[in-house]
């Protein structure tokens, strides 16, 4: 039951980070962004393969190689032992491990805070989104932008103004039930004061009105005081994957 939970998150994942192109090989879905996040650039190995995995590595280095883009592998940890020797093996490092962490929703109860909530992706969410992660590179913003515009599901999008000044942000997708928080990131000034929690709940409480069940998210695991708040809201983890990718 937990792998296809995890598969199944991983396909929900999917359509709530859009990649720009997807290639299917042999059981393996290549992601092609730009280069903007692993997660929407790299190899993910979520049905079985039926070629030789060191066949499929080299073809994947090709095709990432052809756009100008380092092959970047996410690997899930209990499908670790398939691929890592090999990874390992042709240079390969890991970067930002990450756990998967969920919620079920059923007996929970939220209350939307005093925020700007949309049900789309606006001017204003994408300006804040970029002030607050520092994002001054056109292409980078451009690229976000598509992605964000390309979702095809249910979506919330929350800011949160403090002396007339957006000092937090924060986006949710929710998709037969299940429901992906992301963006939640806070004015640097502002940080440690309740506003982090106060756009998760926000978020949930939308997403339970619609029918949501089981939230999920993804956190890096050196990220401590994220993994703090969403400890605090009762997010249990699931399981953790990372990403290799070569080192130069």
């Amino acid at each position: 039951m937990k792998k296809y939970t995890i598969r199944y998150l991983e396909e929900l994942s999917f359509n709530a980070h859009p990649s720009l192109q997807t290639q299917y090989y042999d059981g393996w879905v290549l992601r092609f962004a730009n280069g903007y996040s692993s997660r929407a650039n790299s190899v993910n190995m979520i049905y079985p393969s039926t070629i030789d995995i060191k066949e499929k590595v080299e073809e994947c280095e090709k095709r990432y190689s052809m756009c100008g883009l380092p092959c970047i592998f996410k690997v899930i940890d209990e499908d670790s032992k398939i691929i890592e020797g090999i990874l390992i093996e042709r240079g390969y490092d890991i970067v930002t491990p990450t756990d998967v962490m969920v919620l079920d929703l059923e007996d929970k109860e939220y209350v939307s805070s005093e925020c700007v909530i949309t049900d789309y992706v606006t001017d204003e969410w994408l300006e804040t989104y970029f002030a607050l992660e520092k994002y001054t590179n056109k292409s980078t913003c451009d690229t976000v932008t598509r992605i964000r515009r390309m979702i095809q599901v249910d979506t919330f999008y929350c800011i949160i103004k403090e002396d007339g000044k957006n000092i937090a942000c924060a986006s949710a997708v929710i998709e037969n039930g299940y429901v992906y928080i992301a963006n939640v990131i806070v004015d640097e000034m502002y940080r440690g004061k309740g506003y982090g929690r106060r756009l998760c709940e926000t978020l949930l409480d939308q997403a339970k009105k619609k029918g949501g069940h089981t939230a999920y998210l993804q956190v890096i695991q050196s990220n401590k005081i994220a993994v703090n708040l969403y400890e605090k809201l009762r997010f249990e983890k699931l399981y953790s994957y990372w990403y290799r990718r070569k080192i130069v």
